[in-house]
């Protein structure tokens, strides 16, 4: 027999022991639980007759001092007993409701002795105050109540000791079957411990041969892992390389339209005004058709701008980032109407064309989500030079990134503005603060941007 099949047997077995055991288990629960509902329906039932007594009580002692006494405020107990009778009876017949028929008609005899006696004392208290103090004393002392309390008394005793004889006898049922269920769980978990350490005996047999296999798995995995290590690397390092190729064709592009494109547009605006001037003529339909024109060669001179300064923004190589970045937040934020707050340090940074261009494109990225997404009424751009970083934040007050677009982060521009991050060396963050919007922070190491090294003492400015 393989140790797989006796694995299935020993299993099986032990299968077997926990299901006899659950319903050991149950079966006794049940059990122990009939019990424990007798005992407490046999509690409330001694509750019920008790106060049903006591009401009883109450309301004899609380007539009889009003008798003797004539004072009004000995009569309140009576009341408020004669009350409190009706719902007492109505807790003792629902206490006794699946009681056996004997006990049924002891209750019945109860309620009926009850209310006789009830009855009796409300014509004492009306004799007393239609005949006077002697004419109630005369029937209080005749044996009528006395015998009525009598039998109620016996009755209430006898029920008392019927019920207490069925408690006691659950009681004893209760404990019985505690023993009975304790035999039964011991011996079940003493079967289910010999099984388990057969079990374990033979689990131990079959780790011990499975240890090489284990082994070998874990160095293939620490194997892949470099692998995956390493190509993740090289892909990152493709990804920058990509996207510092993308911005050196983008320049190139640009200056070639710049050159080209902007020289054609300039000579055929002065060739057009050269021919103007020469015709010289007064015609309306001919003076509108040159104003077109121009108007025509000056919005190609427009979009021939809009799309330098989108492929490659000339204030960056020309005036620095900041210029450039303070160019990039009013033409985007006074075109969308969005309310814009500029925070960078008081003295200009020199950084890097790489990092100068990765700065530019991440806030470029940023404010284009806001305008898309985020349904924003203002913006917070923020540059701070924290050693041994350059901080760059992005934060808006609108509705927030979706938890969908936080996860994922490998998509559309936020992967661009992370991966330009990382190949400065720096670290790239969203947040979503808890007053709402949304947070792009970048860090990015003052060694690897800043063309002369910057002193923490640079505070940000307004």
């Amino acid at each position: 027999m393989s140790s797989t099949v006796r694995q299935m047997l020993v299993v099986a077995l032990l299968l077997a022991t926990v299901v006899g055991l659950f319903v050991a288990g149950q079966v006794g629960q049940r059990r122990l639980e009939e019990a424990s509902r007798r005992i407490e329906l046999g509690a409330k039932r001694e509750q019920a007759l008790a106060a049903v007594a006591q009401l009883l009580r109450q309301a004899e002692s609380s007539q009889r001092g009003y008798i003797l006494v004539g004072n009004p405020e000995y009569l309140a107990p009576f009341q408020q007993a004669a009350a409190s009778f009706t719902p007492s009876m109505q807790r003792l017949d629902a206490a006794f409701a699946a009681a056996s028929p004997s006990a049924r008609a002891d209750i019945a005899q109860l309620k009926r002795l009850s209310d006789e006696e009830f009855n009796g004392m409300r014509e004492t208290v009306e004799i007393f105050a239609a005949r006077g103090r002697a004419a109630a004393l005369q029937v209080i002392r005749t044996d009528v109540g006395a015998q009525a309390m009598a039998q109620i008394d016996d009755l209430v005793q006898k029920i008392e000791t019927q019920d207490n004889s069925e408690v006691l006898e659950s009681s004893r049922t209760w404990r019985t079957n505690r023993w009975v269920s304790i035999g039964t769980t011991s011996a079940a978990l003493v079967a289910s411990t010999g099984l388990l350490l057969l079990l374990s005996r033979l689990t131990l047999h079959q780790l011990r041969s499975k240890e090489r296999e284990t082994e070998q798995l874990t160095t293939r995995q620490v194997e892949l892992e470099q692998i995956v290590q390493q190509r993740t690397e090289e892909l990152s390092e493709l990804s920058t390389h990509l996207q510092s190729l993308a911005e050196q064709e983008k320049a190139a592009l640009s200056r070639e339209l710049h050159d080209e494109l902007g020289g054609l547009l300039v000579a055929t605006r002065m060739d057009v005004s050269w021919l103007e001037e020469r015709l010289g003529t007064s015609d309306p339909e001919i003076q509108a058709y040159f104003k077109r024109v121009h108007e025509a060669l000056q919005s190609g001179v427009d979009i021939k701008r809009r799309v330098i300064e989108n492929l490659r923004p000339t204030l960056l190589d020309n005036l620095g980032l900041l210029p450039a970045l303070r160019w990039l937040v009013a033409e985007n934020c006074g075109r969308a109407g969005l309310k814009s707050v500029e925070r960078y340090p008081r003295e200009a940074l020199l950084v890097t064309p790489q990092a100068s261009i990765a700065v530019f494109r991440i806030v470029q990225e940023a404010l284009t989500n806001v305008l898309k997404h985020a349904r924003a009424a203002s913006v917070e751009i923020s540059i701070a030079v924290q050693s041994p970083w350059l901080v760059v934040r992005v934060r808006d007050d609108g509705i927030g990134l979706p938890p969908d677009r936080l996860r994922a982060f490998r998509s559309h521009g936020l992967a661009a503005m992370r991966q330009r991050a990382h190949g400065l060396g720096g670290r790239w963050q969203l947040h979503r603060p808890a007053d709402g919007g949304t947070e792009i922070e970048v860090r990015l190491p003052l060694e690897r941007v800043l063309v002369e090294e910057v002193t923490a003492g640079n505070a940000p400015g307004a």
